[in-house]
């Protein structure tokens, strides 16, 4: 706390020391800096002698060159082959013309000017050329010509060789001196600098003092950079691990006027949740493949949203590449660069785990747990749709009311799980026979009704008939003991008395009561006002009507 209660004459001494102390430094630093100019001025000079030792491997690289093709390598040794035929001269022939060669493509690497270069080309060319007509020469002499024939058909030093070799002697020699001239006025300016910065030492110094200051700022401003720069890193840090961990997919897309989009930015999830990396998606902005069930409306969506620069959503399935199917949320806002682009920046999450509990939901919702058929809820609902369907189009209807005979003597002897099973095993018989426009529900404990579009009664009868005796039929095993289980059904037809299902199925319900009270294990029908029942125990035979209306779809079964 003694800091903050120095008062601000004191503390402006301190600084006027401090400043006094850092001129007399700058000062000091002045005369170094000018005994450092002097040196630098030196290692100038060693520089431009460095290039001289360039200059020196151009003489070199130019030496070998004359060597390997003048009298004392190529060129004598292609003589003694001519005179004395000794095929293994033709091996050092082939080494004088690659070292060469060599020589040549060395020299290219140096720093030359575009004059040496086509020298050197001229070269590397007439090189090559010769090596082929020297491999030439076994063919020649095999052919019988003398060796001043043969001598004759090679371009030993041809004029083009001389004069790239004059250019090239020519344009070191000029760099070389040009060098030497660069150097000399560089060192003489170096001495002029120097003198000039002892003359005007005093005016450094005030420079030095305006440098001091605006260092000091500087450093203040380096200083709140390398702040804001850590809290960028950390901010940047926070953003990709939320990206690389949130339940679902960062992005960041565009697109110009012209339509071309893609995506800027995709977090590394989505190669775990969808299968496709990141980079495979921002260069193919259509790699998430879609359910082609979804890939139209997918599509839309986008081209509206980018259109009307508005915000875009989207739910759908996408494709992982095996084929796995997953639901996901897309979101984003648009954020306009300029006229020509426009980026949306997003959210895919996926919301697969959320779709099967909504699944799993509405199947408890809308499925009788224990026989996995419809339950009494939803059975209404399914019902009461086609109940207005069929009197809005004037189609048959039909329903069966289903009760099980002495069900309660089968709990009481196998007990619940006994029960349950005979429960099973009967939706399965039910089933059966059913086509999948028909509706199987469990309206109570052992009371099932089935719902028969586009099924007139007689249709109606025969099938109820049918699941009658397959049921009486089926010998049920429950553990070392066979089960007998029968059932009584009412079926009832849709007439214009009846305005919803419930009216329907309490026809139906006093066709199953007549049944139950004719001594059960039967069928009744029930026709509506005329209070009249119609009975069958037995099985029908194949087109047997055993009501006669005008059969439904059914009635082909």
């Amino acid at each position: 706390m003694l800091n903050f209660n120095i008062s601000f004459a004191s503390r402006w001494n301190y600084i006027s020391i401090a400043a006094t102390v850092l001129i007399t430094l700058t000062a000091i630093g002045g005369i170094l800096i000018g005994a450092y100019a002097i040196r630098v001025f030196s290692d100038v000079r060693t520089t431009w002698q460095h290039y001289d030792t360039v200059s020196e491997q151009k003489v070199a690289y130019l030496t070998n060159i004359h060597v390997y093709l003048g009298y004392s390598g190529m060129a004598q040794h292609l003589k003694d082959y001519l005179l004395h035929g000794d095929e293994h001269i033709l091996t050092w022939i082939d080494i004088d013309l690659d070292q060469a060669k060599n020589s040549i493509d060395s020299y290219r690497l140096l720093d030359i000017g575009d004059d040496e270069t086509k020298a050197l080309n001229d070269l590397r060319a007439l090189v090559l050329k010769t090596r082929a007509q020297v491999l030439e020469i076994p063919k020649l002499r095999a052919q019988g010509l003398t060796p001043a024939q043969i001598d004759k058909r090679i371009d030993l030093n041809p004029t083009v060789a001389i004069s790239a070799l004059n250019q090239l002697h020519w344009a070191w020699r000029q760099q070389a001196e040009e060098s030497k001239q660069v150097m000399e006025l560089t060192s003489q300016n170096g001495s002029t600098i120097v003198r000039l910065g002892w003359i005007f030492l005093p005016i450094m110094a005030g420079i030095a003092v305006i440098v001091f200051w605006l260092v000091s700022r500087l450093c203040r401003l380096v200083a709140a950079y390398e702040e804001e720069k850590k809290a960028l890193e950390l901010s940047e840090g926070k953003f990709r691990d939320m990206a690389a961990n949130v339940p679902g997919v960062v992005f960041q897309w565009y697109e110009h006027p012209n339509g071309e989009r893609g995506y800027l930015y995709v977090s590394p999830r989505c190669q775990e949740l969808y299968g496709v990396s990141p980079e495979e998606l921002k260069r193919n902005w259509r790699a998430l493949t879609l359910h082609p069930e979804d890939e139209k409306r997918y599509l839309s969506t986008i081209d509206d949203a980018f259109r009307e620069c508005s915000d875009w959503s989207f739910e759908g399935r996408f494709l992982t590449p095996d084929g796995t199917e997953k639901w996901g949320r897309c979101l984003s806002k648009p954020a306009p660069v300029n006229e020509n682009e426009i980026i949306f920046n997003g959210l895919i999450i996926d919301i697969s785990m959320q779709k099967k509990m909504e699944e799993d939901l509405r199947i408890l919702a809308t499925t009788d747990a224990l026989t996995g058929t419809n339950n009494r809820r939803n059975f209404l609902h399914m019902a009461e749709t086609e109940v207005a369907r069929a009197s809005r189009y004037e189609t048959a209807l039909s329903i069966l009311m289903v009760d099980l005979d002495h069900f309660k003597r089968v709990n009481d002897t196998y007990g619940h799980a006994g029960g349950d099973e005979v429960l099973r095993q009967f939706v399965e018989i039910a089933k059966s026979h059913l086509r999948g426009t028909d509706i199987l529900g469990r309206i109570g404990g052992e009371e099932f009704a089935i719902l028969l579009p586009e099924t007139a009664s007689s249709g109606a009868f025969i099938l109820a008939e049918r699941i009658r005796h397959d049921l009486e039929q089926t010998k049920m095993l429950w553990g070392t003991q066979t089960l007998h289980v029968t059932a009584s059904l009412g079926v009832a037809d849709l007439n214009k008395s009846d305005a919803t299902i419930l009216d329907l199925m309490a026809r139906a319900d006093r066709a199953l009561y007549a049944a139950k009270n004719s001594g059960r294990n039967c069928v009744m029908q029930d026709h509506g006002e005329q209070e009249h029942f119609a009975r069958s125990t037995s099985k029908p035979e194949p087109g047997e009507n055993l009501i006669l209306t005008k059969p439904g779809a059914h009635g082909a079964n």
